[in-house]
């Protein structure tokens, strides 16, 4: 297959016909969704383009374009994408006075700097402002930013498809990395970033595809605000997701569905091989990815001091997005649930956890809530009135975790008496919540049994869990039924031994009566961990803990905190990790090569294309 040849990428007509209809479902439900007041002015500027597209309340669409480009509100970036897409879709619509608003507002050349904000500001404002640019050619300011936007955009996904992303797996930033080129693929004149624009739309969703469970955006995520919420929330990017590759249909009529339209309108299509990957969860697999990193001759992240690789790595470093050491990301994927994770170095190289979700068990079920998961209880931004620890958002930045397979620990060492100073948020007082959390579904855990022992078993369906809390316990009272353990102390650990139900099944048994399978499953599952697991655990308060780990396969993990992490007594060379590697997908660091497999279908994208700091 030649990936220039776009048609050669998306012949099956089954999905296409598919993609269409969750498309055009989309679009529908948007309609019915009411404008929040919190949210005005970026509500009403998808919601014109949906009635735009739609020829459905033309005159309301167009009478809101031109409130929002009279007062575009503070978070600019998202106004300014959206705007320049309404134009160049429909401003053969727009009157006279509405063309003058228009161009008026996206003509202030001080806008399109990406010298600051998050990396989905930047790539708002370098698309938008270098389609301004080639809008208004004789605008003063055109080639200024039309060069400006295009060296940001060039040496920014120079660098992704080489070292991964800060906001990496994001449930609700990764739309904009999409939706944002789709935009420049359906408007560039220029041939050359409108192949760029597809090729990288290819990496974002392959790179997603390898963690896809059936409508849930699994793994480890940075940026990741819906945590407990993984249907009924509709996080933007999760729907992003769910348009190309199916599953589970989010709840469409609540959350940030809209910010998908563009995608629903673009004339671009995902390569059926990626659409596959995405959707073929037939055996069990791991999938490894790297992100946060770069060359050692770049500058880090806000300046931020890194540390260097070291083994096959040598010459790269972390950026400093989220941590100074890069990150590493495990997941290990069956047809029913998934189990994921990342390493993100020691205590102190940690940059940004607020909205980190360092790992998390995923499952299939018919009911929202799916995920069962623990933290250290800490803040995003370290104000004293913000509400983090009711919210589940963040992880600690002294929680540390080794995964093999379907087995994790997580160990967490909070230091007395510490502010947390790391990154940009303000101080915070590291021993302000002494205690860990972990959040079981009330909707989704179908059984759960407390042992004796101090194991915690739960039937999910789709996945058997057994859970290990290393320091006594306690149940707290949670929202909508969910259950919140707490166990107090400043060190402590959690062991995750996951299994899949129908290795525990004795359907001749139980017949057809479904409670008499799940606690049959769940005693036999019970039966095999108590025989098989063990563990060596020591919990100190002033040097650092450390946990061993026999799991159910009779593999053995290790960690000392801040020490090394090892699997079956080997220390896991996370310095050699590959950029992303799984049976279908490959691509190491710094190649820009990433090679994709189904069956016996072969894809190789190229994007060695650019990139002037990797020349």
């Amino acid at each position: 297959m030649n990936p220039h040849d776009r048609a050669s990428l998306t012949q099956d007509p089954v999905l296409e016909r598919a993609f269409r209809e969750r498309c055009r479902l989309l679009q529908e439900e948007i309609l019915h969704n009411p404008i929040p007041e919190h949210d005005k002015s970026r509500r009403r500027m998808y919601y014109a383009i949906v009635r735009l597209a739609r020829q459905f309340e033309t005159e309301l669409a167009l009478s809101h374009l031109a409130a929002v480009n009279d007062h575009p509100g503070h978070d600019a970036m998202f106004f300014r994408h959206a705007n320049i897409d309404a134009w160049l879709r429909f401003g053969r619509q727009y009157d006279e006075s509405l063309r003058l608003k228009v161009k008026a507002s996206m003509q202030n050349e001080g806008l399109y700097r990406m010298e600051s904000g998050t990396e989905n500001h930047k790539i708002m404002n370098a698309v938008a402002g270098y389609l301004t640019a080639q809008s208004w050619p004789d605008w003063e300011h055109a080639s200024e930013v039309k060069g400006r936007c295009s060296r940001y955009l060039d040496n920014y996904l120079s660098s992704v498809c080489r070292f991964g992303q800060g906001e990496f797996d994001s449930p609700t930033y990764s739309v904009f990395y999409l939706n944002t080129l789709a935009t420049l693929y359906d408007f560039a004149k220029d041939s050359s970033w409108k192949t760029r624009a597809a090729h990288m739309m290819d990496w974002y969703l392959a790179n997603t595809a390898g963690e896809w469970l059936d409508g849930l955006y699994a793994g480890a995520h940075s940026r990741d605000y819906h945590p407990t919420q993984t249907f009924d929330a509709a996080p933007a990017g999760t729907v992003a997701a769910w348009l190309y590759f199916g599953g589970r249909q989010p709840n469409l009529r609540t959350g940030e569905p809209h910010y998908s339209i563009i995608l629903a309108l673009s004339a671009y299509r995902a390569p059926d091989l990626v659409v596959r990957i995405a959707q073929e969860r037939g055996t069990a697999y791991e999938h490894f990815e790297t992100h946060d990193l770069t060359i050692m001759t770049e500058p880090a992240h806000d300046g931020h001091e890194t540390r260097p690789l070291t083994g096959k790595s040598e010459g790269f470093k972390g950026l400093g997005y989220i941590s100074r050491s890069g990150v590493r990301k495990y997941t290990y994927m069956t047809p029913g649930y998934a189990l994921g994770s990342m390493v993100d170095g020691k205590q102190g190289d940690i940059v940004w956890s607020g909205q980190l979700r360092r790992w998390s068990l995923d499952w299939r079920s018919e009911q929202p809530a799916g995920v069962l998961f623990f933290n250290h209880p800490f803040p995003d931004f370290g104000n004293p009135e913000e509400p983090y620890a009711d919210k589940w958002q963040g992880s600690s930045p002294y929680e540390q975790v080794v995964q093999y397979k379907g087995a994790l620990i997580a160990l967490y060492h909070i230091p007395a008496g510490e502010w947390y100073k790391y990154g940009p948020r303000k101080p915070f007082p590291s021993d302000q919540d002494p205690y860990i959390d972990g959040f079981f579904s009330g909707t989704a855990i179908l059984k759960l049994e407390e042992d004796a022992s101090g194991w915690i078993f739960c039937h999910g369906g789709t996945v058997l869990a057994a859970v290990r809390v290393m320091r006594p316990y306690r149940w707290v009272a949670g929202e909508e039924a969910h259950r919140r353990l707490r166990s107090e102390g400043l060190s402590n650990a959690v062991l995750v031994q996951t299994a899949a139900p129908e290795d525990y099944c004795l359907t001749d048994e139980v017949g057809g009566d479904p409670q008499r399978r799940v606690e049959t499953e769940l005693a036999l599952f019970r039966e095999a961990v108590l025989a098989a697991v063990s563990y060596e655990v020591s919990l100190p308060e002033l040097t650092n803990p450390s946990v061993a780990f026999r799991t159910l396969s009779g593999d053995e993990l290790g960690i000392e905190y801040d020490g090394v992490r090892t699997i079956n007594g080997a220390p896991v060379r996370y310095d050699d990790w590959p950029l992303i590697a799984s049976p279908y997908l490959n691509s190491e660091l710094n190649t820009g090569i990433l090679d994709l497999r189904h069956g016996e279908q072969n894809l190789r994208l190229n994007l060695q294309f650019g990139g002037e700091a990797w020349k």
